[in-house]
């Protein structure tokens, strides 16, 4: 019987190359996760209020999606030696929930630009109330929370970081420089979630394919199989049917 699925036949070789590539990519991933945490350490500590992007519960929750991401590939890699129904469902559900996700995460990121804005201006605030700005004014070349005036109007005597461009002319402020740069780090979950989304979506219609491919296979050799024993069962019943009449003529 022909295969009504062999325009999409996957080979093994073909299931372990892109679950391969999903743990490679699952690992680059995950290593620019906690970069980002990295930043937030380094250059925010100690604030209150995020952007969403450095919040510590999207930082959980993309560590813990990568991680599922790379043994749900390191699955996949063991199917390829051994499919089964019990691992592919396994990995079609693992694989379907990480999916949603990766892509909720990705969409997310372009959404409410307002409110992220927001969220900047009050993580400018924070840090211009501990006095702690003078790291992001030197880092960024910004001057106070909006410019220069921030300073002649402070009540106290606070003084400008020596690196930062205050006593400049057309000094921007720093929540115009970090709503810019905190944009991109947004744009960066968002690509890196894309990736993630785009690659798990063609493992998995590669793994739809390779599993139909080998159930048909097998359906056929169990076929094939009840064909020949049915043939052999026929040749006995025959063999048996004869034998008397034979051995009657013998003993004549």
């Amino acid at each position: 019987m022909a295969n009504p699925f062999r325009w999409c036949l996957v080979s093994q070789d073909c299931v372990l190359q892109i679950n391969v590539v999903l743990a490679v990519v699952g690992l680059i991933i995950l290593l620019d996760v906690f970069s980002h945490l990295y930043l937030k350490t380094v250059m925010f500590p100690g604030l209150n209020l995020y952007p969403v992007a450095l919040r510590a519960w999207l930082f959980w929750v993309r560590v813990l999606t990568m991680v599922v991401y790379v043994l749900n590939a390191i699955l996949g890699i063991r199917m390829a030696r051994n499919t089964c129904v019990f691992k592919f469902a396994g990995y079609m559900l693992i694989g379907c929930v990480v999916l949603l996700y990766t892509f909720s995460i990705a969409v997310t990121r372009f959404m409410y630009r307002r409110r992220f804005e927001f969220f900047v201006q009050m993580m400018v605030l924070q840090m211009w109330i501990k006095d702690s700005l003078g790291k992001v004014e030197v880092e960024f070349g910004c001057c106070g929370k909006t410019s220069v005036v921030d300073y002649q109007k402070c009540s106290t005597n606070r003084t400008w970081a020596s690196g930062s461009c205050c006593g400049e002319k057309n000094c921007p402020g720093c929540i115009s420089k970090l709503t810019e740069y905190l944009w991109t780090i947004e744009m960066d979950v968002a690509r890196d979630n894309i990736i993630v989304s785009l690659f798990l979506f063609v493992a998995l219609i590669v793994m739809v394919a390779h599993f139909i491919d080998v159930q048909f296979q097998e359906e056929s050799y169990d076929s094939d199989d009840s064909e020949e024993t049915l043939t052999v069962r026929g040749d006995d019943m025959s063999t048996i049917k004869i034998g008397p009449s034979q051995s009657g003529h013998d003993g004549d």
